[in-house]
Formats: structure tokens, C-alpha cells, sequence
């Protein structure tokens, strides 16, 4: 009995030292998790910057769109003094004054020809009238070529802020479990002091924490990438710390049911539109060239004096004006306006045809990201689900792990397919935020 007892009280404390190492080991490990979650908080802390606010940067500073806006600002400007100087009048003035002395047989007198003279001509009057209408134009088209400089920039930087958006993600998911599958080890280690694991299940934790340290360095260096392509769109140092919302909603910035019934408000189709203007404002002065004959002309001088020295006396002239107009016909260019009639219809039925052609593509583009947009919202909604699961699964592992029925290894791998549903849904989220972007650019609602 004395020998019972003695192996009793022996198994007991060798029970008692196994349960108190356990606990100070969960101690622990419930100490180095809530010091990651304290750390990621107080980096979650940091302001990070939002979809708008990035948006608003490189309107500002990004210099492709600056560098648009000027090239806007000096073709507008370049047309405006074309225009003016087709309807400047061709002037000139001059200054003159000179004194002439005359001896007659009862006269002598000082003479002032006109202290200035302007004169001016202005030819070809309906030529101007249309050449005026196609500049305007081009200012149109000048300002839709910014425009869609713009919305490809801003494409850029909503894309840049996602894929930033997802390595964060990426990187505070890796940690998480880098976090996890050290405390494992550890309890691993643990175990298999006290003979209740394997060496086996020692080794796959040893394994499982240096993938999931591989894991955070390659998180780390997309991490880094990412951050320098969103700096370089806001012309920002690449070295700059920057961070943005790591949840990606898939909710839709504006009303998507509303594209369905939007119309195609495609910028090349717009600028084709402008060109088709061109080509019948040509056409319509090559019908109007015998009338572009028509020239105005005509001239202004100030008035002058004479001066009688006999008399001692002097006299004034009247200020001269004169107005006037003329015709000229070119024999040669009215027998070949009916080819250059033809020509300028050519030209526009292929201006006309090309429209066409951009506005086919343009509905085509338009089903074709509509299904787009539909596809990437299933997906997403199927690999939710697929977490869903995922997350069932794993608690029910756990408990299995707890009770000895299933293996480290099976642990682990239900732990990675949670991970792996995770960095999906993250990633189709991303791919959603695109197909809802490439449907606000080709609707006109990105570039308003």
C-alpha cells in the first residue's frame, strides 16, 4: 500500500508541475499577443489617409495632370491669338511731320503734312467666319484631351491606393499569424518536454513559424513597393511614410444601379465628335470660297496745317477717312472647287465613320465591364462564404486539437486555408474596386 501511494504521489506531482508549466506557457503566450495587438493598435493609430483625400493630393501635385492642364492653358491660348489675328485688321500707322518753305510772287508759307496716317485692310471675310467656328472647336477638344489626361492619372491613383490598401493587409495578416505560430512553438516545445508531442509535431511547428517569417518579409518588401508607387503618383519622396484604410468596401462609391440606365459618355468618342464638327465647318468654306473674296480696306489720318508768312497767318486741314471694299475672283480655284468640294465630303463621311466606329466600341466596352463589375461581386461574395467556412472549420480543428483526436499538422493547415480565404477576399475586393472605377471612367462620372 505504502509503495501505491508513493507512485500515486508521484504521478500527482508530476501532473501538478505538467499543468503549471502549461499555464505559466499561456501566460505568456497571452502576453505576447496582447503586446502585438497593443503595438498594431498604436500603429493603427496613425492616421491613415482615405480614397478622397488622396485624390485631392494629386489633383494638386501630381505633375502629369499639372503638366495637362498647362498644355490645356497654351493650346486654348495659342488658338484665342489666332483668332485674333484673323480678324485684326492689317494696320499700319505712321508718324510723319515735315516743313516746306515755297517763294511765290506774293506767297510764302510753311506747310505740315498729317502728324499720323492708319490704314488697315481686312480680306477674305468668310474664310475668317469659319476658320473662327474650327477654333473653337479645338479649344473643345484641347479641354477634353486634359480631361482624359486627368481621369487616366486619377485611374493610376485609385489603383495605387488599393494595391497599398491590400499589401497592408497582406503584411497585418501575416504578422498575426508569424504572432500565432510563435506562442505555438512554444507550446510545442513545451509538450514535448513532457512527452505528451511528437518530434514530428515539434518540426511542423518549427516549419509553419519560418514560412510564416518568409511569409512577412516578402509582405514587407510589396509593402514597401507598394508605398513608393502611391508616392510617385503624388509626387511625393519615395522614402515618406503613408497610410491608407486597409478594409476595402466593395460598397460602391456612387449609384451602380444608376450606370445601367447612364449613357456612354466616352472621351474619345467626345473628341471624335468635335472632329466631325471640324470637317463640316471645312466643308461648309469650301461651298462659301467664292464668297471669300469680299476684302474691306481703309485708312484714317489726323489733320494738318499751313502756315502763310506773309500774312502771319495759318490754316488747318481736315482730317482725312477713308472706307472701302473690293472683289477678286481666282479663275483657277473656282474651276477646281467641285474637287475640293468632294474632297472635304470624303474627308468628313471618314470623320463620321470613325464616330461610329468609337461609339460601337464605346457600348461594347461598356457590356463588357458591366459583366465585369457583376463577375468580381460574385466571386467576392462566393470566397466570403468560402471564409465563412473556413473560420467554421477551424474552430471546429481546434477543438479537436484540444481533445488529441487530430494532429498539429491538421491544425495548421485548416489555419492556412483561413489565411488564404482571408488574402482572397482582400484580393477580390481589389479586383471589384476596379471593375466599379473602369465603369465610372467609361460613364463620365470619374472625370466630373
Amino acid at each position: 500500500m505504502e509503495k501505491l501511494f508513493n507512485k500515486y504521489l508521484l504521478m500527482m506531482t508530476m501532473v501538478i508541475k505538467t499543468w503549471t508549466r502549461l499555464i505559466r506557457l499561456g501566460i505568456v503566450c497571452g502576453m505576447m499577443i496582447l503586446t502585438h495587438g497593443v503595438v498594431y493598435a498604436n500603429k493603427s493609430a496613425q492616421k491613415a489617409v482615405t480614397l478622397e483625400e488622396v485624390i485631392e493630393m494629386a489633383l494638386k501635385d501630381n505633375w502629369e495632370i499639372q503638366l495637362s492642364k498647362k498644355n490645356k492653358s497654351a493650346s486654348i491660348l495659342s488658338n484665342k491669338l489666332s483668332s485674333f489675328k484673323l480678324w485684326a485688321p492689317k494696320a499700319g500707322l505712321t508718324f510723319s511731320h515735315g516743313n516746306r518753305w515755297e517763294e511765290k510772287v506774293t506767297t510764302c508759307y510753311i506747310k505740315s503734312d498729317p502728324v499720323f496716317k492708319l490704314t488697315w485692310e481686312l480680306n477674305a471675310l468668310f474664310d475668317k467666319v469659319f476658320e473662327t467656328k474650327k477654333l473653337r472647336k479645338q479649344n473643345l477638344i484641347a479641354d477634353l484631351v486634359a480631361v482624359k489626361a486627368v481621369a487616366k492619372v486619377l485611374q493610376e491613383v485609385v489603383t495605387c491606393y488599393y494595391e497599398l490598401a491590400l499589401a497592408q493587409k497582406k503584411w497585418d495578416i501575416s504578422n498575426s499569424f508569424t504572432k500565432i505560430a510563435t506562442a505555438r512553438l512554444k507550446t510545442e516545445q513545451e509538450k514535448f518536454k513532457l512527452g505528451i508531442a511528437s518530434k514530428i509535431d515539434l518540426l511542423h511547428a518549427d516549419l509553419a513559424l519560418k514560412q510564416a517569417k518568409l511569409t512577412v518579409l516578402e509582405q514587407q518588401e510589396m509593402l514597401k513597393e507598394k508605398r513608393r508607387n502611391l508616392n510617385l503618383v503624388l509626387n511625393k519622396s519615395f522614402d515618406e511614410e503613408i497610410r491608407v484604410e486597409s478594409s476595402i468596401s466593395v460598397k460602391p462609391i456612387w449609384d451602380i444601379a444608376a450606370i445601367t440606365k447612364e449613357k456612354v459618355i466616352d472621351l474619345e468618342t467626345e473628341i471624335q465628335e468635335k472632329k466631325v464638327g471640324i470637317a463640316a465647318t471645312e466643308l461648309s468654306r469650301v461651298k462659301a470660297s467664292p464668297l471669300s473674296c469680299l476684302n474691306l480696306y481703309g485708312s484714317i489720318a489726323s489733320q494738318g496745317y499751313t502756315y502763310d508768312v506773309k500774312k502771319a497767318k495759318s490754316s488747318s486741314t481736315q482730317p482725312s477717312q477713308s472706307l472701302g471694299w473690293g472683289l477678286s475672283l481666282d479663275l483657277g480655284s473656282l474651276l477646281c472647287l467641285p474637287a475640293e468640294i468632294k474632297r472635304a465630303k470624303i474627308a468628313l463621311d471618314i470623320e463620321k465613320s470613325t464616330l461610329t466606329k468609337e461609339k460601337l466600341v464605346a457600348e461594347s466596352k461598356l457590356e463588357t465591364k458591366r459583366w465585369k463589375y457583376r463577375h468580381a461581386i460574385g466571386l467576392h461574395k462566393m470566397v466570403e462564404e468560402q471564409l465563412k467556412l473556413s473560420k467554421q472549420k477551424l474552430i471546429f480543428i481546434k477543438e479537436q486539437y484540444r481533445l488529441n483526436q487530430v494532429k498539429l499538422l491538421d491544425l495548421q493547415e485548416a489555419e492556412q486555408d483561413v489565411q488564404k480565404a482571408e488574402i482572397s477576399l482582400i484580393e477580390y475586393a481589389f479586383k471589384v474596386k476596379q471593375a466599379e472605377f473602369e465603369l465610372y471612367q467609361l460613364i463620365g462620372m470619374f472625370h466630373k
